[in-house]
């Protein structure tokens, strides 16, 4: 063995020092090269499940040598996988399969790193141009840089690992706290697989949910992370008899598969990705199974990988049976209550009409024979009149919120602020209220985001204001602004309508049918909160509903 000069000592202690895998893995590269006089060099580590080298870290070299597998007897790196013994060659050229023709005539040198428990870790592979060759000093000199290098891996695999149970323990967390929020099932799908992409840095994260119609059961794949949530826009189905993923929901097990190239189950996706494995992990509670968390990418999976997802999926099963539970509980709320009302209708409207039609039937009859008759028949449909449309008002009554918003209970859409700010539920309210048109632009841009309490209070304004419009303007245009100056928060529904006459309609009395009831409603919603609310409107000039709020005069 050569003597330790200092100048290697202390490059001895310098890569000793570095723990993160990747820069040390180029540091020990840089090294090597240094040592030897090489032109350029890799370092690659062993793929166990592949039995292959992946090239790692490079000095002078193309980054195309970057992520590169040998499979055994694959140029110089698979010569030695192959071999499990160094290579020295004079020329590169000899080698078979070789990823890198234009160096040919350079001299390599190869060898392998080994463990100190004597298993493979990895393999240098050093050239050098012309007159260069390496000798048997070169070759004891690499060895034993190896075998340093060999603890200073092992010590950064070992960092490496415990750094991702850090973060899988981080993410677990994460997840647990995102599946509390009460969001739709898709929502909490796509949510997760964010944030599994964010903490654990898979390149491509989906989670398919199961879906069944009359003919099959299929996978849709939406809310993409990575990679495929950088391509894919739209959502696609797949019959779960289909792929990888597929395979995980009817076995209801993890398909772990780490090289999908040799797995003829394996569906690429609509928009092709560079992908080399594959992890399928069923989201099962039960007896019920409800999606696969599928996760692809470059390097192969372990155990801990499969047991942080088998911890997800857990989890996510469980927020989807709540998510399931909580929305047929509201439809069955909604349909109780709809029940009632149809109840109510029945008992008090429909029969008040009912006599109406049968008395005006006979009403023509009864004045032909007796005039005094005949009045006193349409009077008593005057009273009947009078008496459905009380009772209509009454309902309509019931159903209104409080108008200060104080005691407001939970209306469709107001759950949507807290999730996705004012500007997004307005603009899924409206799109769900008319899909097709009018045309929404909504300009937020000096808005500052308000507490969730006001942004809900001034939703239920705009809300209303959107409804009107959409269902009675007859626009095709609308414009949503909202701004924050001199802490004056202002919020404008302006569309291109009919419009009216807004001092007509106010002279109107407010118990009329003709009043309607929604104007009224965003003016007490604003004077609850210490506003206004202005409409501005003429006949063929469309409307614009204009709320003003004073931000000093919010009480906290």
């Amino acid at each position: 063995m050569p003597a330790m000069s200092e100048p290697f000592n202390t490059i001895l202690e310098e890569i000793a020092s570095e723990l993160e895998l990747r820069p040390l893995l180029t540091s020990i590269i840089t090294r090597a090269c240094g040592l030897l006089g090489a032109g350029g060099g890799t370092i690659g580590l062993y793929v166990p499940r592949r039995h292959t080298v992946q090239v790692e870290a490079i000095h002078q070299l193309p980054l195309s040598e970057l992520g590169l597998e040998f499979e055994p007897g694959e140029g110089l790196i698979g010569k030695v996988l192959a071999t499990g013994r160094p290579i020295i060659a004079d020329h590169y050229g000899e080698m078979s399969r070789i990823s890198l023709p234009e160096l040919r005539d350079y001299a390599v040198i190869g060898v392998p790193i080994h463990g100190p428990g004597g298993g493979l870790l990895g393999v240098f592979g050093l050239g050098a141009p012309p007159p260069r060759k390496f000798g048997a000093s070169d070759l004891e000199t690499l060895r034993v840089f190896a075998r340093h290098a060999a603890i200073a891996i092992q010590n950064a695999m070992r960092y490496e690992r415990e750094k991702r149970r850090t973060e899988r323990m981080t993410l677990i967390a994460h997840i647990a706290r995102v599946i509390t929020t009460g969001l739709e099932a898709n929502e909490l799908v796509a949510t997760a697989a964010q944030v599994i992409h964010e903490h654990l840095g898979y390149p491509n994260v989906v989670i398919p949910l199961l879906y069944r119609d009359e003919d099959q059961e299929y996978l849709l794949f939406d809310g993409h992370a990575g990679n495929y949530g950088d391509v894919m826009d739209l959502c696609h189905r797949m019959p779960v008899t289909r792929g990888i993923t597929g395979a995980a929901v009817l076995t209801r097990s993890p398909q772990i598969v780490n090289d999908v190239r040799k797995d003829p189950r394996y569906v690429p996706p609509p928009i092709p990705i560079n992908v080399r494995t594959e992890l399928a992990m069923p989201i099962v509670l039960g007896e019920e199974v409800f999606g696969c968390i599928n996760i692809e990418g470059l390097e192969p999976f372990d155990e801990d990988d499969v047991a942080s997802i088998q911890i997800i999926a857990d989890h996510l099963a469980v927020a989807v049976k709540n998510a399931s539970l909580s929305r047929e509980a509201r439809q069955a709320a909604v349909m109780r209550e709809r029940q009632r009302l149809a109840r109510d209708l029945h008992d008090a409207v429909s029969q008040a009409l009912s006599s109406i039609s049968l008395m005006s039937q006979s009403i023509v009859p009864a004045w032909r024979r007796d005039p005094a008759e005949g009045e006193r028949r349409a009077r008593r449909i005057e009273e009947l009149a009078r008496l459905a449309f009380a009772e209509m008002r009454a309902l309509l009554r019931e159903l209104r919120p409080d108008p200060s918003g104080l005691n407001m209970v939970e209306n469709a859409g107001v759950g949507d602020v807290r999730r996705m700010g004012l500007a997004a539920a307005l603009q899924r309210f409206a799109f769900i209220l008319a899909p097709q048109t009018p045309s929404i632009r909504l300009d937020f841009a000096a808005y500052r985001s308000q507490s969730p309490s006001l942004e809900e209070r001034l939703y239920l304004i705009c809300r209303e204001a959107l409804s009107n419009a959409i269902r009675h303007s007859g626009a095709d245009r609308l414009d949503v602004s909202a701004a924050v100056n001199d802490d004056v928060l202002m919020l404008s529904i302006q569309d291109n309508g009919r419009g009216f006459d807004v001092a007509a309609r106010a002279e109107v009395p407010r118990d009329t049918p003709e009043q309607g009831i929604g104007l009224q409603t965003m003016s007490e919603r604003a004077a609850a909160l210490g506003g206004v609310c202005e409409v501005q409107s003429q006949p063929g000039r469309g409307t614009n509903v204009c709320i003003r709020i004073p931000l000093l005069a919010m009480t906290p």
